[in-house]
């Protein structure tokens, strides 16, 4: 099946290895994180409310990661099991994102801006940008126009 998912031209191959590498890290790192947590080696969370929000995560995070690892998988054997679980993953990572930093822009949890509040910034940053990335990646690799049979009225 080697090649037959995302065709081999050019510099897919490369492409499709970083995007599997990225993924495949994010997804270990993200499920490092949640053992580290709940064995309390991580100190995440400043206030009580902080914390009730960190727990709301564990599920939709663990779901996101395994998607990542999934895709990162199929992605490297270029199978075409990469292809639901990258969007999969991509749009885990994309909302995600976008609910940390609205929580944390609503709660002025970026400022003022020390060493912690730097990382998690960039975490977010790291997770909206490849969620991002990897809806682009595949929307330019299954974007294509519906068969003359379901267009309708043809």
């Amino acid at each position: 099946m080697t090649g037959e998912a995302y065709g081999t031209r050019g510099g897919e191959t490369l492409k499709r290895r970083i995007l599997s590498c990225l993924l495949g890290f994010t997804g270990a790192a993200t499920a490092g994180f949640w053992i580290l947590f709940f064995a309390g080696k991580i100190q995440a969370t400043e206030t009580e409310q902080d914390e009730a929000f960190e727990r709301a995560f564990p599920l939709a995070d663990s779901w996101m990661s395994a998607a990542c690892m999934l895709a990162a998988w199929h992605l490297w054997k270029d199978e075409p099991e990469g292809r639901f679980f990258g969007v999969a993953a991509g749009s885990s990572l994309l909302f995600l994102s976008l609910m940390d930093i609205l929580y944390s822009l609503e709660n002025r949890k970026y400022w003022p801006l020390d060493k912690d509040r730097f990382t998690m910034l960039l975490i977010h940053l790291w997770t909206l940008g490849l969620g991002s990335s990897t809806l682009s990646f595949f929307w330019k690799r299954i974007a294509s126009p519906l068969p003359r049979s379901l267009r309708g009225g043809e």
